[in-house]
C-alpha cells in the first residue's frame, strides 16, 4: 500500500485541490491532517482514498507524521505549496528500489551541512571568523528540489516537501513531536539513530514545482537558528556516512 500523508490550515487552501489532484490518482491512501480547521472540507467528502483528520491541537508541519500509517509499504511526505508531476510517486519508488537494499529516506530537496575553514579569501574568511555552533543552519549546501541531479547522493538531512521512506522506517509520532517547524531535523535525527541513509534522489531540473505563499517556515523560524535545532543538528550533521557521495561510493 502507498500513503501520502500532507498537513495544511487554512491560508494554504487555494492550493490544496491542485496537491490532491496530482497525488490521489497515484496513491491507495491520502492522509490530509487538517491543522486549525473545526471540519472536514467539504470538496473532499465521500472520496474513498482520502481520510481527513482534524488533530486535537495544531500540530503545523508535525502533522505530516501524526496519521497511523500502519500496514504501507511506502510512505510519502508531500507539502501544500509544491507542484507534483504524474509520475512523482512511481518514479520515486522506482528511484528507491533501484539504489538497492538497506534502510533509505529518499527525497528531492536536501542539505549538507559544513564548517567553514580557514582561507585567503576575504570572504571567506570573515565566514569563518563569524562562525558559530549556535548558526550551524546557516552553513549548509542545499541540493534544491529544482536543480538536476544524476545520480542519488548521500545528505546529512532531507526536507519533507517531497520525502518518501518505507512505512517499517517511519518514525512514530511521538518520537516527531515537539518539532513543529523542525520537522526535517527531527527526521534526520531519527535517521541517524536508526541506521537509515537520507538520499538525495535523480531528477531532471524543474521535474518539481512551488507554489510561493509569503511566509515561510525556513525565513519565519529557520533563521533565526534557535539553539534547540543547532543541539539536534549537530547530533548528526558531518556525521552521516557516505555523505556528499553517490550511494555506495563514499564509504
Amino acid at each position: 500500500m502507498i500513503t501520502a500523508n500532507l498537513a495544511t490550515y487554512p491560508p494554504r487552501e487555494s492550493n490544496l485541490a491542485q496537491v490532491v489532484q496530482a497525488i490521489l490518482p497515484q496513491v491507495d491512501r491520502l492522509n490530509i491532517v487538517l491543522n486549525q480547521y473545526e471540519a472536514p472540507l467539504p470538496a473532499f467528502e465521500g472520496e474513498e482514498k482520502i481520510a481527513q483528520i482534524i488533530p486535537d491541537e495544531d500540530q503545523k508541519d508535525v502533522g505530516k507524521f501524526y496519521p497511523d500509517v500502519s500496514g504501507a509499504d511506502w510512505v510519502f511526505m508531500i507539502d501544500d505549496d509544491m507542484i507534483y508531476p504524474v509520475d512523482f510517486v512511481a518514479k520515486s519508488i522506482a528511484s528507491m528500489e533501484a539504489i538497492g537494499p538497506g534502510k533509505f529516506l529518499g527525497g528531492y530537496h536536501g542539505s549538507l551541512y559544513y564548517e567553514p575553514q580557514v582561507s585567503l579569501s576575504p570572504a571567506k574568511l570573515l565566514k569563518y571568523l563569524r562562525y558559530k555552533p549556535v548558526n550551524i543552519a546557516d552553513y549548509r549546501k542545499p541540493f534544491r528540489f529544482y536543480e538536476p541531479l544524476e545520480k542519488p547522493t548521500v545528505v546529512d538531512q532531507i526536507a519533507t516537501n517531497a520525502a518518501v521512506m518505507r512505512g517499517a522506517d517511519f518514525p512514530p509520532h511521538a518520537f516527531m513531536a515537539g518539532s513543529q517547524k523542525f520537522v526535517d531535523v527531527r527526521l534526520a535525527r531519527w535517521c541517524f539513530e536508526n541506521s537509515i541513509t537520507p538520499v538525495c534522489l535523480p531528477r531532471p531540473a524543474d521535474w518539481l514545482g512551488e507554489v510561493r505563499f509569503d511566509e515561510t517556515i525556513f525565513r519565519g523560524f529557520t533563521r533565526q537558528n534557535p539553539p534547540h535545532v543547532a543541539e539536534e543538528i549537530w547530533s548528526y550533521a558531518l556525521k552521516v556516512p557516505g555523505r556528499g557521495a553517490p550511494v555506495g561510493e563514499g564509504r
